[in-house]
C-alpha cells in the first residue's frame, strides 16, 4: 500500500479536492471557488496529491487542468477489502468484554462470589481412543490446551488419581499464566475429572472442578463437560469472565488436533 497516498488523503481539504475531482477535472481556480479556499493553498494541496500519484496535471497552453488518477484509488479500494471479513477473535473479544461487564454487575449486587456452573458439549470427528489420549498426554495437551493467541509453554500431566495437572500458557508478549490442579477420577475411554485453578502469583483465583464424559458415536466422540466453580476470590473477575469463552476456543483446538490425524 502507498503510504504517501494514505498520508495525502488524511488531510481533510485534500480529501475534499479528491472528491471534487472524482466528479470531473477542474482548474485550480474552480477548486478554490467551490471549496472556498485560497488558490495558493489549493496549489500546495494539489502538488501533494500529485506527488502521491493520485492527481495528474494537463497543461493546455496557459491553462492547467487537474484530473484524478483513479488507478491508485482502485488499488486502495482493493487493499481495503482485506478488512471486510471479521476475524473470529474479534467476536471472542466482544463476548469477553460483555462477560466482564456481566461479572461487574454481579459484583455490584454482591453476587460475584457465588458458586457457578458451566456446561459445554462438542461432537468430535475422531474415535474415543484418540480423544482420550488428547486429555491425558502431555504432548497433546501442549498442542491444544490454550485459547487463541496463547501457547502452552510448560505442562505436567500425570493421568492417575491425585496426579498433578500443571499448565503454563504464554501470550505473544511473553506474559505467562499458570493453572495448577490434579486429577480426581479417571475411567479410561469413558470419563475423567480434575480440578484446575488459575493462579495470581502463587494464590488460586478460584477452584474449579471439571467433569468430562466421552461418549462414542460410531467413528466420532461426544465430549460433555461440566465445570463447577467455587471459592471465588475478590480479584477473579476477569479470569471467571473468560472461563467459558476460553473453553470454547480450547474445544475448537481440540477438534482440530484429533481430526487432523
Amino acid at each position: 500500500m502507498n503510504s504517501k497516498l494514505l498520508a495525502a488523503l488524511a488531510e481533510p481539504n485534500r480529501l475534499r479536492i479528491v472528491e471534487l475531482l472524482g466528479a470531473a477535472p477542474r482548474s485550480v481556480g474552480e477548486i478554490a471557488i467551490t471549496l472556498e479556499l485560497r488558490q495558493p493553498q489549493v496549489t500546495k494541496h494539489l502538488q501533494t496529491l500529485e506527488r502521491a500519484g493520485v492527481v495528474t496535471v494537463h497543461r493546455l497552453g496557459q491553462r492547467r487542468i487537474h484530473a484524478l488518477r483513479r488507478e491508485p484509488l482502485r488499488d486502495l479500494a482493493q487493499w481495503l477489502t482485506r478488512f471486510d471479513v471479521r476475524h473470529p477473535s474479534e467476536d471472542a473479544l466482544e463476548q469477553y468484554h460483555a462477560a466482564i461487564d456481566a461479572e461487574r454487575r454481579l459484583a455490584e449486587l454482591g453476587r460475584s462470589r457465588r458458586p457457578r456452573r458451566f456446561v459445554l458439549e462438542r461432537d468430535l470427528a475422531a474415535p474415543v481412543e484418540r480423544v482420550w489420549r488428547a486429555w491425558t498426554s502431555a504432548e497433546d495437551v501442549r498442542r491444544w490446551w490454550a485459547p487463541a493467541h496463547f501457547t502452552v509453554v510448560e505442562c505436567t500431566v500425570t493421568p492417575v488419581v491425585g496426579g498433578p495437572l500443571w499448565i503454563v500458557m504464554a501470550e505473544g508478549d511473553g506474559s505467562r499464566y499458570a493453572s495448577v490442579g490434579r486429577f480426581l477420577r479417571l475411567e479410561p475411554l469413558s470419563a475423567l475429572s480434575f480440578e484446575l485453578a488459575p493462579l495470581a502469583g502463587d494464590r488460586p483465583l478460584f477452584r474449579s472442578v471439571h467433569e468430562v464424559e466421552l461418549s462414542p458415536r460410531g467413528a466420532s466422540t461426544r465430549v460433555s463437560m461440566t465445570i463447577r466453580v467455587t471459592d471465588i476470590g475478590a480479584d477473579a473477575l476477569t479470569a471467571l469472565a473468560g472461563l467459558q469463552i476460553g473453553w470454547e476456543q480450547l474445544f475448537d483446538k481440540l477438534a482440530a488436533l484429533v481430526t487432523a490425524e
